[in-house]
């Protein structure tokens, strides 16, 4: 029996899940107790907790987290994960990842932990795509993808808007450190040839509309208007392929590199 699509909800088995996946870290032996970062989380929480000991405030600091745990809502579920997520060192958080996104896929979920966010996106491919835009070696795009990245994913209330202008900036500072000139998208991308990176006209157009799409009298980037109608698809599809596109110039612009050493 295929389970019930779970989006801006989750149902108990979910959330009963993504609470054995921690707490079946946390050990409250005599002989040896490690209380798993629960105290960081707590505090994260702005809750209280006991400085651990013992055992015994443990498991005193893990019925405290059980407890809001057990009346939170939804997307302060995914916060919780998030939050773990950020206090585990680096080495242990991939098979933190692994876990929790077996189980959200598991129960049906439209949720998946990407770095150390949770998002609305579920397919492996768009998953991989984003990670490698936002873990380039150049930190302005990086920190654009990011900024995309958690407007998109911000709960309860999406900031598509600013998610698509992050993504599309993404791109514009992707071109403006290949040309090593500032320019807005439409002209940066005009330049790229200068330094020997060619892409197909119908992709150059392409972005450049996406740009324009951002700029016109409803656009993202307009001064002064609001921008209200942008959908979570929308943002997806920029987000996705604006990370796809900075991928692309950078293995384009590594060829070129490469040629000329």
């Amino acid at each position: 029996t295929v389970k019930p699509f779970q989006l801006e909800t989750i149902s108990d088995a979910l959330k009963n899940r993504i609470w054995n996946v921690y707490s079946c870290e946390v050990s409250d032996s005599i002989s040896s107790y490690d209380s798993h970062y629960l105290e960081e989380i707590l505090d994260n929480l702005g809750l209280k907790f006991q400085n651990v000991d013992s055992f015994t405030d443990v498991t005193t600091n893990l019925k405290r987290l059980q407890k809001w745990f057990d009346s939170a809502k939804w997307y302060q579920i995914f916060d919780f994960v998030e939050i773990y997520m950020n206090v585990l060192p680096t080495k242990d958080r991939r098979d933190a990842r692994k876990n929790f996104n077996d189980i959200l896929e598991i129960e049906n979920s439209g949720y998946r932990v990407l770095a150390n966010k949770v998002v609305p996106i579920t397919h492996n491919e768009e998953i991989k795509c984003i990670e490698k835009a936002q873990q380039t070696e150049y930190e302005s795009v990086n920190i654009h993808i990011t900024k995309a990245l958690e407007q998109f994913s911000k709960r309860p209330n999406p900031d598509y808007e600013n998610s698509i202008k992050e993504s599309i900036s993404a791109v514009e500072a992707m071109c403006c450190i290949i040309t090593g000139k500032d320019a807005t998208l439409n002209k940066a991308i005009e330049k790229l040839k200068n330094k020997g990176v060619h892409i197909h006209p119908c992709l150059e157009k392409a972005f450049t509309s996406l740009y324009a799409y951002t700029c016109d009298e409803k656009g993202i980037r307009h001064a002064g208007i609001d921008f209200v109608d942008a959908s979570s698809e929308d943002a997806k599809y920029m987000l996705v392929s604006c990370s796809a596109f900075v991928n692309y110039l950078i293995e384009k612009w590594s060829k070129v590199n490469q040629q000329e050493n």
